[in-house]
Order: C-alpha cells, then sequence, then structure tokens
C-alpha cells in the first residue's frame, strides 16, 4: 500500500514523517532523509502496535510504499513563536467513522502510558532525574496534560488553564475528558483557527494529541529501563 507522508522540521535537527493515513504513526530523524527513511519501519510498529491492542483492526502490510506530499518549514511568526506544519491533509474534515477510529486509538495510547507508571511509586515518580529537560516523571505527565490542554485550546474547545488539577494523573484524566466530550463536535466541521500564525484543524489536534502522547510514553519507558539498569 501506498502512504502518503506530510515532512516538517518541528525543532533543529529533529525531522518528522507523519503518515497521514494512520494517525498517531510518525518517523523521526535528525534530517528529512532520515525521517523518511525511518518511515516503512514505524509502519510496521505501529501494525505491531495496533495488532497489540486492537486485534480486529490490526493489518499486516508487506508492500509499504511511501511517498512524500507535502514538505513544510517551521517559519517564526512576528510574536517569536515557532509555528509548525498544517498541512493540506489538515483541512480534510474528520468522518464518523474516522472519529470512533480516533477514539480507540486515545484510549490504546492513554492505555500505553497508564501501563508503564501505574507500577512506579509516587516517590520514583516525583524523584528528579539527571539530565532531564522536564526533571521527573511526574512533570513529564503533567508537561502531556498541559499540552493536550493547549491543542484543545487553539481550537477554543478547552477549559480555563486554571481549572487544570496540579496532580500529574488527575491532569491527564481531566483534559483527555474535555478532548472525548467534544470529539463529536469536531467530527465533520470544516473548522480552521489560526492563532499566532499556525494554523489548527479537528484532525491536526488529533494528529500532535496521538504524537505527542505515545512520543512521551516511549521517552519515560526508556528513563525507567535507564533507572533499572542503574539500580
Amino acid at each position: 500500500m501506498r502512504y502518503r507522508l506530510g515532512i516538517e522540521d518541528i525543532k533543529p535537527d529533529y525531522w518528522i514523517a507523519w503518515v497521514f493515513e494512520l494517525p498517531g504513526c510518525y518517523s523521526t530523524g535528525k534530517t528529512r532523509a532520515e525521517a523518511i527513511s525511518q518511515a516503512g519501519a514505524s509502519i510496521a510498529g505501529y501494525q505491531r502496535w495496533l495488532s497489540r491492542h486492537w486485534p480486529e483492526r490490526a493489518f499486516e502490510d508487506p508492500y509499504i510504499d511511501v511517498h512524500v506530499v507535502e514538505v513544510f518549514k517551521s517559519v517564526q511568526t512576528g510574536q517569536g513563536y515557532i509555528a509548525h506544519a498544517f498541512f493540506e491533509d489538515d483541512r480534510i474534515p474528520l468522518s464518523s467513522e474516522e472519529g470512533e477510529y480516533v477514539r480507540r486509538l486515545l484510549a490504546c495510547s492513554r492505555s500505553d502510558l497508564l501501563d508503564l507508571v501505574e507500577t512506579v511509586s509516587p516517590a520514583r515518580r516525583a524523584e528528579t532525574i539527571d539530565g532531564e529537560d522536564f526533571g521527573s516523571i511526574d512533570d513529564i505527565l503533567r508537561h502531556i496534560g498541559s499540552e493536550e490542554w493547549w491543542y484543545l485550546d487553539r481550537l477554543d474547545v478547552a477549559c480555563t488553564e486554571r481549572d487544570l488539577p496540579d496532580e500529574p494523573l488527575a491532569r491527564l484524566a481531566n483534559v483527555r475528558a474535555q478532548l472525548l466530550a467534544c470529539l463529536p463536535d469536531l467530527v465533520g466541521t470544516e473548522h480552521t483557527a489560526w492563532v499566532d500564525g499556525e494554523g489548527w484543524s479537528a484532525r491536526k489536534l488529533i494528529r500532535r494529541v496521538l504524537w505527542h502522547e505515545r512520543d512521551h510514553t516511549q521517552s519515560i519507558a526508556k528513563l525507567l529501563q535507564a533507572q533499572t539498569s542503574e539500580a
């Protein structure tokens, strides 16, 4: 099957290849070429991930063919904000079938994250980790919730930020409940919003939410593995 890729340099020396046909599937690299070259492996990994969580929707594609259809170079707006990709694919409204599919993918992604941290003691989660930009696992979890809230805020469907719980797991649950509550209204809408020079839509919101949670889940897994190896 041919898969369409959207490519962007989300930050210096960090490129992402988004697989438009598979929400939550992406590959990364220090260069554009490296991100593209990793796309096939990421699609195969996504297939395995889906088969673990959702056997009835599992699939195996031995003929993976990737095709770059859009490339976006991040730009700095007049407000000093870095505007990221708003692809033509992001403009396509979510269908009702996609809405249910996305709801299930969000559940799969969240279960990965919670299964990973549920056996970690509160003291260990709060412990500052040397070399970790966010500080601790709790800080990463709080960041995931805050960023998901920020995505919702771009489309003006978020609660007031001061109403977010500070406790990391409560924040995650609170913001995800907001997303799931507004998801039916996001399905079928052609609404786009421009904030600080960056375009947003329902499809882009879902693309970013799934990427962000899956990416940080992998980061937390590596941190826990490193801590175990050092113990």
